[in-house]
């Protein structure tokens, strides 16, 4: 065999194993995760687990990051289209798209169920996923989250509203059997993630404007001054003064 026919081979075996070894570790996690399942599963020898990743950590560190890339690709939550819309549609753009990482498919999205087996009991790949998965969606929801809320939003108002969004679409990762068993006939709704989407995507963007007008308002009352007090003798802000001054016409009039 060619040299490029090696390669291609060797590139078609790595990816055979990084497929079973993604449906295995979404299945079981790390620690639980068989090699031999992995091997049986790709339709490989052992040992091609140790030569083309190393081992077991390896060949783990490698589906995380394939997995990432094909979430990015298929379930993107930034793009220059998506910078291109308003802040309100982005945000209803992101959250759609989670729950489609969660809720679209028959299965769990791979990287979706690895991540709760990470969150559940880390390994010390759990840094990789926070940099290479969490942080880059939470960093961007937070971008979505500032513009918003408004130039007065500090940085624990955008933390708590990008907590509160975060939160309302986490559920699902953990919480997808249970929710098909408590809620069934909406489950089973083929527009279920839409409507999802409508309903979070709505009660945030009401809470959102909520806290904006109220940084706002704040803003302005600090910004009014206050009127001096010695206006109030003189009747400029609004005190009826008629009665004391027919009073002092009585006392004038009275022999």
């Amino acid at each position: 065999m060619h040299r490029s026919g090696l390669a291609t081979a060797g590139i078609a075996t790595e990816l055979r194993l990084l497929e079973a070894a993604a449906r295995e570790f979404a299945l079981h996690g790390f620690a639980a995760a068989r090699i031999r399942d992995i091997v049986d599963g790709a339709g490989v020898n052992l040992a091609a687990v140790n030569y083309h990743f190393g081992g077991k950590g390896g060949l783990y560190q490698a589906t995380l990051a394939h997995l990432a890339r094909e979430a990015r690709d298929a379930f993107p939550v930034d793009s220059p289209e998506l910078r291109a819309m308003r802040p309100e549609d982005q945000f209803r753009a992101y959250v759609r798209v989670m729950l489609m990482r969660y809720l679209g498919q028959e299965h769990a999205f791979p990287l979706s169920s690895i991540v709760a087996h990470e969150l559940l009991d880390p390994t010390p790949a759990f840094g990789q996923i926070v940099q290479g998965v969490s942080r880059p969606q939470l960093d961007r929801l937070a971008e979505i989250v500032r513009a918003l809320l408004g130039p007065r939003a500090s940085g624990d108002d955008v933390a708590l509203a990008s907590l509160s969004a975060a939160s309302q679409l986490t559920f699902f990762l953990f919480g997808r059997r249970l929710f098909e068993a408590q809620f069934p006939a909406l489950a089973a709704d083929p527009a279920v993630v839409d409507r999802l989407a409508g309903h979070i995507s709505a009660a945030c963007l009401a809470a959102m404007r909520a806290t904006r007008e109220q940084l706002e308002g704040e803003r302005r009352a600090r910004l009014t001054p206050a009127r001096p007090a010695r206006a109030m003798a003189k009747g400029e802000i609004g005190v009826d003064l008629a009665p004391q001054a027919v009073l002092r016409r009585s006392s004038s009039d009275s022999p």
